[in-house]
């Protein structure tokens, strides 16, 4: 009978496992010893540069570099010249982001875009775990070094998904009325485009993509999910200013 009551306690401990999930063989590779800030409130209106770390199926080495957007940068006009200076930092800026995505395809009419749910993509995050998120100030000339955590997505479908373009993920918070709103950490006018609906890229089956969200600075907390297109995470607790929530230009909330 004693070892029967012994037991209980085990038997606990191992269904209380956190479940083990694809994300947890993903090593990501950067300087530890960068020093990191968070972003202040509008800090991030002249800044360029996605969110998106990696996508495909080769997980064994990741580095953290980020795509300046999923849009090709335009070429360069005929007979322009490169002086020094520009190539100097064109060479920084290439160690911290990629220039080009290369998945954005084309449509003369408009797209039908997948939607999203656990059926079709599993999502990771590690909050406990910081990692460096870079961006450049257009208006300063520099290069930016957030304090961000990451992010995995994985095409569970079996099929590939057809998905509109983007830069970051949202944020969504549980606001007072018991509501989650979506929360940015500016008050930019957010305008719209008029040929969203024509450009689309494939997340192909069993592909991952890797990316990563800013921490807020505060010291409320809050309830937070991510949302991937139109599929939202569990639950998590951060830290943030609670102030932010009114200071948002537009309220959006999820449905």
């Amino acid at each position: 009978m004693k070892t029967f009551f012994y037991s209980i306690p085990l038997l606990l401990l191992l269904s209380c496992k956190k479940e083990k999930s694809f994300a947890d063989k993903i090593i990501l590779h950067y300087d530890h010893g960068e020093k990191l800030s968070f972003q202040q409130f509008n800090e991030g209106i002249d800044e360029t540069g996605s969110s998106i770390i990696y996508v495909g199926k080769d997980t064994s080495s990741i580095n953290v570099k980020y795509f300046m957007g999923m849009m090709d940068p335009p070429p360069p006009p005929p007979g322009s010249y490169a002086d020094s200076t520009y190539r100097e930092d064109q060479e920084m800026l290439s160690r911290f982001l990629y220039n080009r995505f290369g998945r954005i395809k084309f449509s003369e009419k408009p797209v039908v875009f997948d939607s999203l749910s656990k059926q079709s993509v599993e999502i990771g995050y590690n909050i406990n775990d910081t990692i460096p998120k870079y961006v450049y100030n257009l208006e300063m000339g520099t290069l930016k070094k957030y304090k961000a955590f990451p992010v995995f997505v994985k095409n569970i479908s079996g099929k590939k998904l057809i998905l509109h373009e983007f830069k970051s993920l949202p944020l969504a918070v549980l606001n007072d009325q018991q509501k989650w709103q979506i929360l940015s950490n500016d008050n930019a006018l957010i305008c719209g485009d008029s040929r969203s609906q024509y450009r689309y890229w494939e997340f192909n089956p069993n592909e991952i993509m890797v990316l990563s969200v800013n921490f807020l600075e505060g010291k409320d907390k809050g309830k937070f999910k991510i949302c991937f297109h139109d599929y939202c995470t569990e639950v998590f607790l951060m830290n943030y200013d609670k102030s932010i929530i009114e200071r948002q230009r537009n309220r959006f909330e999820l449905k």
